[in-house]
């Protein structure tokens, strides 16, 4: 396994709120600009959610999931997924 996917996965936590997951991604996407780009981290982060995921990401982070622990979100999320897919409301 590779060391960024272990770093990864231990960032995420289970009883982590969503908000808070959202920020680490938002972080880690900045640190990743802002060495690319030799850009501040400030700008970089900037930079990242004027992008459409990032405009995605910050949705989340103030929407109306943003207390929910992430794990019980993604995990309804997929079950909408599924269920769209099957064509029929369960």
């Amino acid at each position: 396994m590779k060391a960024e996917n272990r770093r990864r996965r231990k960032s995420m936590r289970a009883e982590q709120k969503m908000n808070e997951m959202v920020e680490e991604v938002l972080l880690r996407q900045a640190e990743v600009r802002a060495q690319r780009t030799a850009q501040p981290l400030d700008e970089a982060r900037a930079a990242v959610l004027e992008t459409l995921a990032g405009r995605q990401l910050k949705e989340l982070r103030s929407g109306p999931h943003q207390h929910e622990e992430a794990r019980f979100w993604q995990a309804n999320l997929l079950f909408e997924r599924v269920r769209e897919q099957a064509g029929h409301p369960v």
